[in-house]
This record gives structure tokens, C-alpha cells and sequence, in this order.
């Protein structure tokens, strides 16, 4: 009888071991640098829909966003589905604290449910678990949703860089939260991923994705003359698979073409289907009330629910028949061409070694206007701006941060031309196969190297220690 028993236990330790170290078929794993479900390679594609919690007959309900127009949630799945996604990213991430957590967690149990069935597998996101109100709360619902393989991932935070309410975090502050939040995880939902809703390159300042441990990368990005740029970026800089978000280009159909909103889908797609894991696309409808244009026209149907051209551009684009491959954006070192003052500086770790893909960042004077830009394979940068920049910070993948303000001894009467030509007042140009920004003259040479210059030195970053990841 004791051997029978021992027998039994010894079958049922190993079956239990074999379950915690595989991830049960129809859930999306991470396998090298993308994603796979029942053996075959997955790639997300994903639009971005706007949800909210509320309260419907005495019963709290996940509901869409206010301005979303049409049937229910449920018509807008199939509607989506329709246009060739495959994936929905749902933006649940309120601040609904007090609500009734078991209806709360049914409630995004059937909107999860909804989406599976019209053939969506579902990111969500969720309020950010920053304190113990959150976490508990959070904690919850991964255990109450961990049976659901349709949820593939949980977005914990959705771009630190503007909506962390802590505004000088250092790294290893920020990798302290993400450690807990993976064992949170890990231990509630071990079967689904998670990841970080990051914003442009510049995330590296402080919630750097090299040294978090999430499991992809999610990041975000926009301006159309930056967008091939921040995506180069993640694909040579980020040592983890990553995904574009969010991306999109707003179009009224007037004043931007939606012609020009179809063409950025589809060089944006393309070039995420070379470099990355999956692409997203913000978002479902366009806001009327939104705060400026981008976010009242970047739709895929207008604010009367009427489909705009590019939401059936994913059905029609056909890859891999032509030998095109991603290069390097003609634009990567100076991405709005600007041509006034230039900046220039090599960045080193300890012992003197390049650092290639560092970030740097200046600011004006009165810090009004910031310019980006990426050191080299020899460490070396030039940063191109319209206006004198004395405020500066850097970093680099795994890499400490440098910080500091510096007069670097322009003359005094240093002609700016085009001073007021920023981030905000540069026009679509339009995008396409033909589509550049000009940073040559007929020579041959970036105009930026004939601006006027200044040598800031060698900018000295030491490595940054990961945390040690527990599963």
C-alpha cells in the first residue's frame, strides 16, 4: 500500500512539474524574437480599442468609449475582425477604485469573452499597479482570467514617460517595480505575458526595456518622420522581442488625404513586419472632442462610425514578394532635418568604449523645444537643432544616466532662421515609396555639417546591474 501511494505521488510531482514548465497549448508563448500559438509563429495585429467600466441596470459592465458610435461592444469586434485584425488591445485602464471587484472581474471576463468570440485574442490594459490598492486589485483579476488563453498579454503601464506620476525615477526604481510585478504574474497568471505600453526611445532614460523584465517590449511611436527611426531603434538597441503598440497618422479626409493615412499603414506595417513582433494601430474611431488633431482624426472610422479607407488596408497588403528589407532611415541622425546649431559629443562607458544607440536629448534654453537624437557604432553623435540647446540628458540601453546643463559657446550672433520650426509645427509631407526628408544638399553632404557647431566631449555612462529575475 506505502509503495502504491509513493507511486502515486511520484506520478502526480511529475505531472505537476511538467505543467509548470510548459505553457498549455492555444496560449501565445514567447519563442526568439516573436510569438507562437499550437506551434506556429504568430504575429499580432492589433488595433487599439477604448473601453470603460460603468454601471448598466444595477450591473457594472465594461462599455466602449463614450464617443464610439454603433452597436455594442460585440458589433465592434466583428467590425474589427472584418478589417483583417487579429488582435485587440483593450484600454481599461480607469481609475475605478472602490468599484465591486467580483463584478469587475466578470465584467472583463465577458468583454475578454466577447472578443474570443469573434476571433480576437485580446492585450489589456489595465490601471497601472503602483500602489497596494492596485496590486491587490490586479492580483485578482489575473488569477480570475488566468484560464482564458484568448488573453494573451496585460499591458501593466501604458508610457511611463509622460504618465509615471513619479517624475524623476531612477532605473533601478523602476526595475524594482517591474520584478515585483512579474512575480505578481508569474504566480497569478503564469500562463499569460505581460509587458509595458513604452513610448518613444527616450523610455530609456528611465524605465529603460533592456533592463525591465517584461517579456516583450510594446512600444509606441507617431510622428511620421520619426516613426522608421524610433522602430530601427527598438529592433538594434532592445534585447528582447518587441512590438509596435501603437502607431498612426490622424486624416480628416480634408486637410490630410485619407490616402495619406493608408500609405502610412502600409509603410509603417511593412517595416514592422521585417523588424519586429506584431503591429498596432491607434485606435478604433476617431474622437470628436479630442485634445488636438491627432487625437480627434487617427480613426479608422470617423466620429459618425463610417469606415475610413486605410481599415481594410491590412486584408490587401501581401509581404514577402519582393526583396525589399528594411535600411537604415536616411534621416536616423537627424530626424526632422534641422540644420541651425549642432551638438556634438561621443558617449563612452569606464573604460573609454563606444556606446552605440545611446539617446541624447537637448533641450533650449527656456525648454520649450527638445531634439533627439542616437550616438553611432564609434560613440559618436551630432545633435542637429533649430535653436541652441543647454540642457541635456543621456543614456543608453543598460546604461546609467547623465544629466546636466551646459553653455557650449555658440557666438552671439548666431543666425537661427528657422528658430520656430519644431516638433509641433512640422507639416505632413506625406509618405510612400518616394517620401524623404531632405538632409542632403546637391553635394552630397548633411546640410547639418556645415551648421554651426560645438564639441561637448566625451560623455562618460556606466553600466547598469540587473536585478537578479525570479519566475
Amino acid at each position: 500500500m506505502m509503495r502504491i501511494k509513493t507511486v502515486i505521488v511520484l506520478i502526480i510531482s511529475m505531472l505537476t512539474a511538467v505543467g509548470c514548465s510548459r505553457t498549455p497549448s492555444s496560449f501565445v508563448r514567447v519563442e526568439g524574437n516573436g510569438f507562437m500559438v499550437d506551434g506556429e509563429r504568430w504575429f499580432p495585429k492589433m488595433l487599439n480599442y477604448k473601453a470603460e467600466m460603468r454601471e448598466v441596470d444595477g450591473q457594472l459592465q465594461v462599455v466602449p468609449a463614450p464617443w464610439y458610435t454603433g452597436g455594442g461592444i460585440r458589433e465592434h469586434f466583428d467590425t474589427i475582425a472584418n478589417w483583417g485584425f487579429n488582435a485587440v488591445r483593450i484600454c481599461l485602464d480607469g481609475d475605478y477604485r472602490g468599484v465591486d471587484t467580483a463584478q469587475a472581474y466578470r465584467a472583463t471576463r465577458r468583454v475578454v469573452l466577447q472578443a474570443d468570440s469573434a476571433g480576437l485574442r485580446v492585450m489589456l490594459l489595465v490601471h497601472p499597479p503602483l500602489d497596494d490598492y492596485w496590486m491587490e486589485y490586479t492580483a485578482g483579476l489575473l488569477r480570475s482570467l488566468a484560464d482564458l488563453p484568448v488573453l494573451w498579454a496585460y499591458d501593466l503601464m501604458n508610457e511611463p514617460l509622460y504618465f509615471d506620476p513619479e517624475p524623476m525615477r531612477t532605473k533601478h526604481e523602476a526595475d524594482s517595480i517591474v520584478l515585483v510585478w512579474r512575480r505578481m504574474v508569474r504566480l497569478n497568471a503564469p500562463h499569460q505575458l505581460f509587458t509595458i505600453g513604452f513610448a518613444e526611445p527616450l523610455e530609456v532614460f528611465e524605465w529603460d526595456p533592456t533592463t525591465l523584465h517584461v517579456d516583450f517590449v510594446e512600444m509606441h511611436t507617431y510622428h511620421p518622420l520619426r516613426v522608421q527611426s524610433e522602430m530601427w531603434w527598438y529592433a538594434h538597441h532592445c534585447d528582447k522581442p518587441w512590438m509596435v503598440g501603437e502607431t498612426g497618422l490622424p486624416a480628416d479626409g480634408d486637410s490630410v488625404p485619407y490616402e495619406a493615412q493608408q500609405a502610412f499603414m502600409w509603410e509603417t506595417y511593412r517595416y514592422a513586419s521585417y523588424l519586429s513582433a506584431g503591429y498596432g494601430w491607434w485606435e478604433f474611431q476617431d474622437c470628436p472632442d479630442g485634445v488636438n488633431f491627432e487625437a480627434r482624426f487617427t480613426g479608422l472610422r470617423d466620429s459618425l462610425g463610417r469606415s475610413k479607407p486605410a481599415s481594410s488596408m491590412l486584408k490587401c497588403i501581401c509581404l514577402g514578394v519582393s526583396d525589399w528589407k528594411p535600411t537604415l532611415p536616411v534621416n536616423y541622425y537627424n530626424m526632422l532635418a534641422y540644420s541651425n546649431v549642432t551638438a556634438v559629443g561621443r558617449v563612452v562607458d569606464h573604460k573609454g568604449r563606444p556606446i552605440e544607440g545611446a539617446v541624447i536629448r537637448g533641450w533650449n534654453d527656456d525648454w520649450s523645444v527638445g531634439v533627439n537624437t542616437f550616438s553611432d557604432a564609434d560613440g559618436r553623435f551630432r545633435l542637429v537643432s533649430n535653436d541652441t540647446c543647454t540642457h541635456f540628458e543621456i543614456s543608453a540601453p543598460g546604461f546609467s544616466n547623465a544629466k546636466f546643463d551646459r553653455h557650449l559657446g555658440y557666438p552671439a550672433d548666431i543666425a537661427l532662421p528657422d528658430i520656430e520650426r519644431e516638433y509641433h509645427k512640422i507639416p505632413l509631407l506625406g509618405w510612400g515609396d518616394d517620401w524623404f526628408v531632405l538632409p542632403f544638399e546637391d553635394d552630397g553632404r548633411y546640410a547639418a555639417e556645415r551648421a554651426t557647431g560645438a564639441d561637448m566631449g566625451d560623455v562618460v555612462l556606466g553600466k547598469v546591474v540587473k536585478t537578479r529575475r525570479l519566475h
